[in-house]
């Protein structure tokens, strides 16, 4: 580290106009008296900014700044050095290549830290200044959960225990699991994932590793490894919280619990699956602080809004919200209810799990310990003199059935069907030998859905589309001139992908007398969305995806990932 001739702290501050002369001989003077740094003293008088000094003190020593709020730290970097030791020195290791190690750090003349670690790590180390900040906030997000697992480690024992399936070791694990240090973990792991904001939670078990994954607007990312020997004591702790066998590690197990984090009362429902190398855990978040429950928040806009809006106003009649598992159904069902909810109606439900708590709307849970499945309870429900009714999920011709009688008698009825958009929700309901005749008497309307990654509103930026963007956009009918789109830099609100929460896109089908008709002949699906692009002005999910690319909601590379065609661009 050599630092340049010449170049004095001061002089580089006032040549770069942040302070005066006279503000430099003020804390010289100070410095004098004092013994401080000239750095230090200057920020004590808030003359300078933290960015500011690690901006002179880059020019002076010819050390490059590293910006960790819009850098990605590997947990390999993290893993070369130890939490007290970064604490101390106020230092964070944030890039590993090769035998190279990149180093953010607060004091560029702490020679003797620099020098240590590289003996202890045996890697090249490189030096990058970063703001004291930017420092303190990344030790706090990457070695919190990191230190508790290995206060788990050194508590358990680093060699661990080898699992036995009898009942003495099963009694231990009992025990075991309500130790400080467990507890503590997984609580940590809990509250990552919500800061994240997380949906779920996945534990994956590996022959020689436990690997947490977190899944984020739709995505997987990796949280953290954990060692082996932590898996058995973690696994049962949660099965425990979630009032599951202990004991049972062969077989599928479901259970949940709910926690109050900091304001948030979350509700947990945990699923666990045997596999090759131990019980694989899925945990699903339900912040209900995050509900939203206006059809504008949820992306449904302009003209599909105005068409979804009319189904709501329909007396009777069943409007039916398709798309995979995690496209958003259920917080659509949600946002309608809220809308339709006055003093004036009695609105029922039956649910499968009920994910939010609605006001002024009674909900029932399916339990099929206590007979109550989706077609018995909405029997049940019919006798309790509903105006409007939503069930979770048509699963079988019954529960169809009697949800379509149930809107012949008078009823709205709103529900959810597996299906990949508007159309093909009428070939499915024919599979569960659901007549047509009772189809075009009942249903009013099909909305299908998907839901895509929003650009993050913090690294958003503007750029041109290539040639082969322009022409998907031409063929689809949009006007191209003075196009502009927009992408994700990536940055620490968005954990450097590029997007932050998610939007819908969406396809409403109107039932009208032309498509009646239709399903009466038995007409193909596909002939029945061309005639609705041709009558109704129906816009497919791919094009109200498009509509949100140009509006800056989400990327070509995004709604491709959701609704490949032939035309993606990957």
């Amino acid at each position: 580290m050599a630092i340049k001739s010449k170049l004095r702290l001061g002089d580089i501050l006032i040549r770069a106009g942040i302070i005066n002369e006279s503000q430099l001989l003020e804390a010289l003077d100070i410095q004098k008296k004092s013994g401080t740094q000239l750095g230090k003293v200057l920020l004590q008088m808030k003359y300078i900014t933290d960015k500011d000094l690690v901006y002179s003190l880059s020019e002076q020593m010819d050390i490059p700044q590293v910006d960790l709020e819009s850098t990605k730290i590997s947990n390999e970097a993290i893993d070369l050095v130890a939490e007290k030791f970064a604490r101390k020195y106020m230092l964070i290791p944030f890039k590993v290549e090769g035998k190279k190690l990149s180093l953010a750090i607060t004091n560029p003349f702490d020679l003797f830290a620099i020098d240590e670690i590289a003996v202890k790590t045996g890697m090249d180390v490189h030096t990058w200044l970063a703001t004291e900040t930017e420092v303190h906030g990344a030790i706090e997000e990457y070695y919190g959960v990191a230190s508790s697992i290995q206060d788990v480690v050194n508590h358990l024992g680093v060699g661990g225990k080898k699992k036995k399936e009898d009942e003495e070791t099963v009694k231990a694990e009992a025990t075991e699991v309500a130790d400080a240090p467990v507890k503590k973990l997984v609580d940590l792991v809990l509250r990552q994932a919500l800061d994240d904001g997380a949906s779920d939670i996945h534990i994956e078990p590996y022959e020689k590793v436990l690997l947490i994954r977190n899944r984020i607007d739709g995505v997987l990312f990796e949280a953290k490894r954990i060692p082996k020997t932590i898996e058995s004591a973690l696994i049962s702790r949660l099965k425990v919280m979630a009032n599951m066998d202990i004991a049972e590690t062969r077989a599928p197990q479901d259970g949940g619990f709910s926690r109050k984090i900091g304001v948030k009362s979350i509700e947990f429902r945990v699923s666990s699956c045997p596999t090759i190398y131990g019980e694989n855990v899925v945990i699903r978040l339900l912040d209900r602080t995050k509900l939203s429950l206006t059809l504008d928040d949820l992306g449904l806009m302009g003209d599909n809004r105005e068409k979804f809006q009319k189904l709501l106003r329909h007396p009777y009649g069943v409007i039916l919200v398709t798309g995979p598992t995690g496209s958003g159904k259920t917080t659509t069902l949600y946002a309608s209810l809220s809308q339709l909810n006055t003093p004036d109606k009695n609105i029922k439900t039956i649910e499968d799990p009920v994910e939010y708590r609605l006001p002024g709307v009674r909900q029932t849970q399916v339990n099929p310990k206590a007979n109550i499945t989706f077609a018995t309870g909405l029997r049940s429900l019919m006798r309790q003199d509903p105006d409007i009714v939503m069930v979770g999920e048509i699963r079988d011709a019954e529960t169809g059935q009697i949800a379509i009688q149930a809107a012949l008698t008078g009823q709205l009825v709103l529900s959810t069907l597996h299906t990949n958009d508007t159309a093909s929700t009428i070939s499915r309901l024919a599979e569960f030998g659901i007549e047509a005749f009772l189809m075009v008497s009942s249903i009013v309307g099909i909305l299908a859905q998907r839901l895509v990654r929003r650009i993050c509103a913090e690294c958003r930026f503007e750029r041109s589309p290539t040639e082969k963007e322009i022409e998907i956009f031409t063929k689809q009918g949009f006007d191209t001139v003075g196009l502009k789109l927009y992408r994700g830099e990536g940055c620490k609100n968005c954990k450097n992908s590029g997007f932050k929460g998610r939007v819908g896109i969406y396809e409403v089908l109107l039932i009208d007398d032309v498509i009646r008709k239709m399903i009466l002949d038995r007409t193909a699906p596909m002939d029945i969305r061309d005639r609705a692009m041709t009558t109704q002005g129906l816009k497919t999910l791919r094009q109200d995806g498009l509509s949100k690319v140009i509006q800056g909601f989400t990327t070509l590379e995004e709604l491709d990932r959701m609704t490949f065609t032939e035309d993606s661009t990957f």
